[in-house]
């Protein structure tokens, strides 16, 4: 197959299942269940990149919900939101309105290359978002535009970030551009007591340091969380050297000033997984974002917009850059 494809013949548990395909990826979208990407699978090597719960079954959970408590893995959407929060005396759940939301959608095909565009309007903040996932032929490239129109009178401070949950192991290897690594007080995980602020990879603690771009055994108990500021170029990436594949985000750095991680390698909930978020702003407490001016901010009549594109890449044991055009150097 050098050419792309879609396909919307088919559901998965009960849920509207559409597939995006080429030579290289295998994309599977499921607008009925918050417009997610639940499966990203590399063909060449047969290999699922993101991660899917092994205990919680794919199913519809009701809006509201404890994120934590449902979530079956995935690629899905953070907004206005991530903690439950009040904003412009409106209360909003855990994880923002988008994720539980039923979206609409539409499968096109664009020349050599198809796409399928989702939308929906939010239920507290009253805004359109839309997204828009393309795929081309002959590469392993796959790129959401998302947008989000305030068509309302107010002013609307928020969050946005994009969520892919990636599939880790113990020997893997995350590298990020040079960057700020900031820590949350009260959300460090297993970092707790470490320098609140250092330089990407490693951190201190006790004198001891650790490099965060290691990505340790299960049975460690670890679990980060942080937020990576400062960078110059907007990517991530994580790399299994064994195979030498690496799969990478792209981002533009003005739109998503902030890339938060959060990593469990055995740490929650007995999971390892990765969660690579380009973000619209930090900390996790929007209240504090407001007051030190990191949060954004959407006019009345205003569009924001931006893109994020997945790439994969064989024959390297790390990532020291990565480029909107589809580069890796190793």
């Amino acid at each position: 197959m050098t050419e792309a494809s879609i396909d919307t013949r088919w559901r998965l548990r009960s849920l509207q299942a559409v597939i995006l395909e080429n030579s290289f990826l295998r994309a599977v979208v499921l607008p009925e269940y918050g417009g997610r990407i639940y499966s990203i699978r590399y063909k060449p090597l047969d290999r699922e990149l993101l991660w899917q719960s092994p205990r919680i079954p794919l199913h519809k959970p009701p809006f509201g919900a404890v994120y934590g408590d449902v979530w079956c893995g995935g690629w899905d959407e953070v907004f206005p939101n991530d903690a439950p929060a009040v904003i412009e005396g409106e209360r909003y759940p855990d994880h923002g309105e988008l994720w539980a939301n039923e979206w609409n959608w539409r499968a096109e095909e664009e020349g050599e290359g198809v796409s399928v565009e989702l939308w929906c309007r939010t239920a507290i903040s009253a805004v359109e978002v839309r997204k828009k996932a393309v795929l081309g032929p002959g590469a392993a490239r796959l790129s959401v535009t998302y947008q989000i129109f305030n068509d309302s009178r107010k002013r609307m401070p928020f969050l946005f970030k994009a969520h892919p949950a990636f599939a880790v192991a113990a020997g893997w290897r995350l590298d990020f551009p040079a960057m700020d690594v900031r820590l949350d007080p009260c959300s460090a995980g297993s970092l707790s007591g470490a320098e609140l602020e250092a330089r990407w990879p490693v951190v201190s603690r006790a004198g001891q340091k650790i490099d965060l771009s290691e990505i340790p055994d299960p049975s460690s108990g670890a679990a980060y969380f942080f937020y990576g500021t400062g960078y110059e170029q907007g990517w991530c990436a994580l790399t299994d050297p064994h195979a030498r594949v690496s799969a990478g985000l792209v981002f533009p750095a003005q739109a998503f000033p902030a890339c938060w991680l959060f990593s469990s390698y055995g740490g929650w909930r007995n999971n390892e997984l990765a969660l690579l978020e380009p973000s619209t702003g930090w900390p996790l407490d929007l209240n504090q974002a407001m007051e030190q001016g990191t949060i954004a901010v959407l006019e009345p009549g205003a569009v924001w917009e931006a893109t994020v594109t997945l790439q994969v890449q064989q024959g390297l044991e790390k990532v020291s850059e990565l480029t909107p055009e589809g580069g890796f150097a190793g």
